[in-house]
């Protein structure tokens, strides 16, 4: 697009905003003729606020946007994408359910945005700066904040509600508080950042080349990156979760070369704060219609084509051989697999036995209701399905970090059950099954276009990913906005909740995985060869394509299944394969069997655990195997390669 076509639709989109405002008022004074002087006073109270928080908050993304692809070195970066603004979120939730002072929440907002933020800062650098690890970290610690934000909710059913609408990003106002909460910290971290912009310009070079012409790198890139994240984190605490503006503004300046760094800046804030502003009038409009959607929900929506459209023209490296990274093996293999086998059967006999009564714990082996062992066998058999995609997905991608998560399979078919509770709450659990395939095989068809088109298929397929994930989760949190009346069945559902664990469902769990291991077993040769480099492997007369296309749909299927029985899940198809790898077990056959036993225990524990360490409530086996899994996730993403 050429600098002319650029101005031509920025226009247009000014023409179109300028249009939107003026039907909006029109509207307001037409819906307020019965009450004199109510128009006056919405218009002073409602609707220019709303419209200069628009302006601020999108100037504010924008912003943290060029910051973040500058520092990052990565076209996909953003706070929404490298997961800031779920930290933020977190932080905010964490706040507002302990009931404390405005500037207490506002305070665990920065506080999550700058961990997560000091997370990516530290895998950056042990990673070479890495576009794909960095996206997929973002995914995760995205994917960790939304759990613990699900088991918040879970526990506050009054504050649902209300919390989902903030969370959408609606930026109805009331008053001017936010205007006057917003303005200062965008005007200050800009100031710092035009002071400081000699030094930051000098971040578009390599960092050999900033320190041999006596800078200071590291010390640039952290004091963008905290400005970044002081500024994404106290939008989001203002204004709710709002994606892809930090991703449109610097790829619309982007057509503008030969700016100068600061006028650069200044147009990222310009394109921002007139986009959002935008997709805001457009969500007052549909509101008029009895559309409830907000400005957040639109753009991430319409985000994920420019998502896509980046992800097809950009290259990006491919990540480091698995094999890289050298590992101090503590026992023998032998020894761990019996280790693991007898721990897994230690851990399921107490999940079928130890039980709570009236008058405290108790050894039982009767279960006359069927209540505890289809619950220990589903997440057996879940737990086994995932961690035998994620055993195949890292070494198809060639990245510990990849896991069945990544392929937005598990999005998809949480958001096709979630449109179907949210339309029909009283659909039946057989009508679940089909919908949530067909969500699953959506997803699958976009993930094999990419396969099959891109020559550079691996990092492609994981981004694509990725933007499915995100694309599911916005129109997951629309839905959960719009009032549903079983929220919270839908939110247990969402957070991999075996409450719902029948005979059937137990026995189709553990079916599917004694099914699958055998055939995941045939693809031995494949998932040997692809880790030795595409080179290695196609001169043994492995066709690429069609081995990568055959592999995804196996994973995607492996995922589904779970996803189908269980709800999405987080960690066990990243953790389980690593658990193989740190116990020195390489070959393939040998860590599929570990990692199906490690996946197992891990998901048999969790839900253990959830049921019994807050009877008489029971908190979900998802929610718990993430913060089993926190602590190794951490060390994965610390530890050098």
């Amino acid at each position: 697009m050429t600098k002319l076509q650029t101005g031509f639709a920025f226009t247009l989109l000014a023409l179109l905003t300028v249009l939107l405002i003026g039907w909006n008022l029109q509207h307001l004074v037409t819906s307020t003729a019965t009450q004199p002087g109510m128009a006056a006073l919405l218009w002073s109270q409602s609707y220019l606020p709303r419209i200069m928080v628009a302006l601020l908050a999108g100037a504010a993304l924008g912003l943290c946007g060029l910051l973040a692809q500058l520092v990052l070195k990565n076209p996909l970066a953003e706070p929404a994408t490298l997961g800031i603004a779920s930290g933020a979120q977190l932080g905010t939730t964490l706040a507002l359910f302990a009931s404390v002072t405005p500037w207490v929440t506002q305070s665990f907002a920065l506080a999550g945005g700058f961990i997560t933020t000091a997370m990516i800062y530290a895998l950056s650098r042990h990673r070479g700066m890495s576009p794909l690890t960095l996206l997929l970290t973002g995914m995760v610690m995205g994917l960790f904040c939304s759990a613990l934000q699900n088991g918040l909710v879970l526990f506050h059913h009054e504050q649902m509600q209300s919390l989902f609408i903030w969370n959408s990003g609606n930026l109805a106002q009331n008053d001017w508080s936010v205007v006057t909460q917003l303005l200062p910290m965008l005007v200050a971290v800009t100031v710092l950042i035009l002071f400081s912009a000699r030094a930051l310009a000098l971040l578009k070079l390599s960092d050999e080349v900033v320190d041999s012409l006596g800078g200071n790198s590291r010390l640039y890139r952290l004091l963008a990156l905290g400005l970044m994240a002081l500024l994404a984190a106290w939008t989001v605490s203002q204004v709710g979760l709002i994606s892809f503006i930090g991703l449109f503004a610097p790829q619309i300046t982007r057509l503008f070369p030969r700016l100068s760094f600061k006028r650069g800046l200044l147009l990222g804030m310009a394109f921002g704060a007139g986009l959002l502003l935008f997709c805001d009038q457009l969500a007052l409009f549909a509101e008029a219609f009895n559309w409830q959607i907000s400005a957040g929900n639109i753009t991430a929506i319409i985000g994920i084509p420019l998502m896509l459209l980046i992800i097809v023209k950009a290259r990006f490296p491919h990540p480091p051989a698995l094999g890289s990274t050298a590992v101090k093996v503590l026992i023998l293999p032998k020894v761990a697999k019996v280790f693991l086998l007898l721990t897994l059967l230690g851990v399921a006999v107490l999940a079928f036995t130890l039980t709570h009564a009236s008058h405290g714990w108790l050894i039982s082996f009767g279960d006359p209701y069927d209540l505890r062992w289809p619950r220990s066998l589903m997440a057996v058999g879940c737990g086994g399905l995932l961690a035998s995609a994620g055993v195949i997905l890292q070494r198809l991608t060639s990245n510990p970090l990849a896991s069945p998560e990544v392929l937005g399979i598990n999005s998809g078919a949480a958001c096709a059950v979630v449109l179907l509770l949210v339309l029909m709450p009283s659909a039946s659990a057989l009508l679940l099954f089909p919908v949530a395939a067909l969500g699953a095989m959506i997803s699958l068809g976009i993930i094999i276009l990419f396969a099959i088109n891109a020559s550079d298929q691996t990092p492609k397929i994981l981004l694509v990913g990725t933007a499915l994930g995100a694309f599911s989760l916005a129109l997951i949190t629309l839905f959960l906005a719009s009032g549903a009346p079983n929220s919270s069945v839908i939110i247990s559902w969402l957070s991999g909740s075996t409450w719902g664990a029948t005979p059937q469902k137990a026995l189709a769990a553990i079916v599917g995985l004694g099914v699958s291991l055998p055939i995941s077993l045939l693809f031995t040769r494949w998932l040997t060869l692809l880790p030795l480099g595409r080179t290695v492997a196609s001169s043994r007369g492995l066709s690429l394509r069609g081995s990568t296309t055959l592999l995804i749909i196996w994973c995607a299927a492996l995922s589904a299944g779970a996803t189908l029985l269980l709800g999405p899940m987080s960690f066990v198809g990243l953790l389980a394969p690593q658990a193989a790898r740190y116990l020195g077990i390489y070959r393939f056959g040998h860590a599929l069997w570990v990692s199906v036993i490690c996946g197992a225990l891990l998901m048999l524990a969790a839900d253990f655990i959830g049921r019994l360490v807050m009877w008489p409530f029971q908190v979900p086996a998802g929610i718990v195997a993430v913060i089993l899994g926190a602590p190794a996730l951490l060390w994965l993403l610390y530890r050098r390669p």
